[in-house]
């Protein structure tokens, strides 16, 4: 029998070639083996993002995921729009999506009963700049929302704009101040909101007391 020779560029390329369909394998088992603990895990992030928009934080996942089911009262992760009950209070959730400087932008907003302020709101992005864009995410930001009114005359007119560069013919009850250094991700946040409320401005008129 001839003996193999393992120095041929033959047995390198089969080599090579065996060990990277081990290794591929490999690769696919085990994300194939974790897929749904990936899933799991993507569905109770997002319903903590919505607990947020309702201003219930800092929740352990065994919390959130009872206090999830204890307060959405219809709508699915992927609706468009939520409903929920608060203390007794019930509230409209409206998924916004859009873009930011480098990247998607989403959130919820919150909105109570008269269909015409914000309860809560929440923000999140994929790769805005870290101490510029990012702070979206901050429970600052997203508190600066609450109470804000949202129609004016008929018309979405709640938004995010640079100081002092708000219409004139806004209150400051109707905006927040853009995040300081990200004029980019701020324009894009306040787009996605006028955009994706006017979107389902129905419902929330169908929602209304």
């Amino acid at each position: 029998m001839a003996k193999l020779n393992t120095n041929s560029n033959v047995y390198t390329i089969l080599y090579a070639c065996v060990l990277v369909i081990v290794v591929a394998f490999l690769l696919a088992f085990v994300a194939s083996a974790l897929k749904p603990t990936q899933d799991a895990n993507v569905k109770l992030d997002t319903k903590k993002q919505i607990l947020s928009a309702l201003n219930i934080r800092d929740l352990d996942n065994a919390a959130a995921e009872a206090k999830y089911n204890e307060v959405i009262t219809e709508g699915e992760l992927n609706s468009p729009v939520l409903k929920a009950n608060v203390d007794g209070e019930e509230k409209l959730i409206v998924a916004v999506k859009g873009a930011g400087l480098w990247g998607p932008i989403w959130g919820w907003i919150s909105i109570n009963k008269d269909g015409e302020t914000v309860y809560g709101t929440f923000f999140n992005h994929e790769s805005e700049t870290a101490g510029l864009g990012a702070r979206i995410k901050e429970q600052w930001f997203q508190d600066g929302f609450m109470g804000k009114k949202i129609y004016q005359d008929g018309n979405v007119a709640l938004g995010v704009y640079k100081q002092g560069k708000a219409p004139a013919s806004l209150s400051t009850d109707y905006y927040v101040d853009a995040v300081t250094g990200a004029t980019l991700t701020s324009n894009g946040v306040n787009d996605m909101i006028q955009k994706c409320l006017t979107d389902n401005q129905g419902a929330i008129e169908a929602f209304k007391e």
